[in-house]
């Protein structure tokens, strides 16, 4: 059996991106909430999405039955706590990286048949394409680099 070991450090921003943790480090809730004139979402809308479908998966390889969305809308849920929000989607991507070493695990199917290894690739890609959001809302808002650094 394969792991997923270069799928798995996705879930933390990968190699070729600044790390999650980076991205969001030394904002506030004030600076997570603004949103930049001309884009679409603030730091800690994306945020809320990516933990939104990170419960979803998390829920579905648990044994659960997460229900898909009728409309992308519904997979934005308001952020909520700023602190409660960024501890759980960073605890929600570590317990991923986990399963994505799993490879007992992604050598499986979910109950609808598809290969856990493509889904938590997918995912995985679902949350770097937002991650870049998240750098680009900070850069708009002149917040980037962060405290701890990051690609200028």
């Amino acid at each position: 059996m394969v792991t997923l070991d270069g799928v798995a450090g996705l879930f933390a921003g990968g190699p070729a991106n600044v790390p999650w943790t980076r991205a969001l480090d030394g904002l506030g809730e004030v600076e997570a909430a603004r949103v930049p004139v001309g884009l679409p979402h603030s730091v800690a809308q994306v945020a809320a999405h990516v933990r939104f479908w990170q419960d979803w998966l998390l829920e579905l390889s648990g044994g659960g039955t997460p229900v898909w969305p009728d409309h992308a809308a519904d997979g934005w849920p308001e952020p909520g706590d700023w602190t409660d929000l960024r501890a759980a989607l960073l605890d929600g991507q570590d317990r991923l990286q986990v399963l994505t070493r799993d490879a007992a695990f992604t050598a499986g199917h979910t109950p609808g048949g598809q290969s856990w290894a493509t889904l938590l690739s997918n995912f995985a890609g679902h949350g770097v394409y937002h991650l870049g959001q998240v750098v680009l809302i900070r850069q708009a808002l002149g917040l980037w680099p962060p405290p701890g650094g990051g690609d200028t």
